[in-house]
């Protein structure tokens, strides 16, 4: 059997993916600070900040594809954090590319919508040319760069993630910096009764994690090379995906309050258009859950 290995395996989209590839891939993943203990998988403790037995785990392992979910994603850290934006997000790329190369494995990245800078009208397809507006997106695409130096490599974007980690590990701390995603988020706080702020302004494709890490897998099966974007077909704002995602949880939505991004006085600068467009993905024959089918999957795993 062919060899995978995660880097990030605690992360939301590395666990995903464990599990959806069990059947095609003996699995090798590696974790910071979140040890998700899947039993399935082979794991080791890795830092990838000191990452200087990177060269000899690989080597060691010798897996045949490998699939980076990890990242510095939280943008606000990285606005104060340049440095080590650039380390985590780009650095380590360069070299795990390298490496990787030499050794003729096929790298799959994971990266983001924010290495554009939201002024167009409609969804970005892959061919656009990014311009990032914040350190976060700088970093991600000096990464997707690194990595699509080498032909044989995989570079696959999302916009807004989403979705429930597994619980032995919902509590652990992460070194992404982000240590929940807004649904997550969005939840624990409905539960609770506490009101949020929701932006309206900013548009985005939301993916369900599962629904992601499908799409990651379908490419990898399919031998896909090069760049593509993973997104259903959907552009909503954050505030009407907070109201359907109550409404469908019956949750309070009179908790949810509008507001704008400017009113949020934030003081990194993100872009408003978050819409990714997927055609070249479901040209592979690919398809994605509907809104519905994604929320009715994260109610059965909330009860799980």
């Amino acid at each position: 059997m062919k060899k995978l290995f995660i880097i990030g395996i605690g992360s939301l989209t590395g666990s995903k993916i464990s599990q959806l590839a069990k059947n095609h891939y003996e699995i090798f993943g590696s974790y910071n600070l979140r040890n998700p203990k899947i039993e399935y998988v082979n794991s080791l403790k890795f830092d990838i900040s000191k990452n200087e037995s990177l060269e000899k785990i690989l080597n060691k392992i010798s897996p045949d594809v490998i699939i980076n979910c990890t990242a510095l994603n939280n943008v606000d850290y990285c606005e104060n954090h340049p440095d080590e934006a650039k380390k985590i997000n780009s650095n380590f790329l360069k070299e795990l590319s390298q490496i990787s190369n030499i050794a003729n494995m096929k790298l799959v990245h994971l990266s983001t919508d924010s290495v554009f800078d939201g002024t167009k009208q409609t969804s970005y397809v892959e061919s656009d040319i990014p311009n990032p507006i914040n350190i976060y997106g700088k970093t991600k695409l000096m990464g997707e760069k690194f990595v699509l130096n080498y032909p044989k490599n995989l570079v696959v974007r999302a916009s807004v993630l989403y979705g429930l980690l597994p619980k032995k590990i919902q509590s652990l701390d992460t070194s992404s910096k982000k240590p929940m995603n807004f649904v997550q988020w969005l939840i624990s706080k409905l539960s609770r009764n506490e009101e949020v702020n929701i932006i309206t302004d900013e548009l985005s494709t939301p993916i369900m994690a599962d629904d992601f890490a499908n799409s990651i897998l379908h490419l990898i099966l399919k031998n896909k090379i090069g760049l593509f974007h993973s997104a259903p077909n959907i552009q909503i704002s954050r505030y009407d995906f907070s109201l359907k995602l109550a409404n469908y949880l019956k949750l309070d939505t009179d908790l949810i309050n509008p507001t704008t991004t400017q009113n949020l006085g934030r003081s990194v600068q993100t872009a408003l258009n978050k819409c990714l467009s997927s055609d070249r993905l479901k040209s592979t024959d690919f398809n994605f859950m509907t809104l519905n089918q994604s929320f009715n999957l994260l109610r059965q795993q909330m009860k799980n």
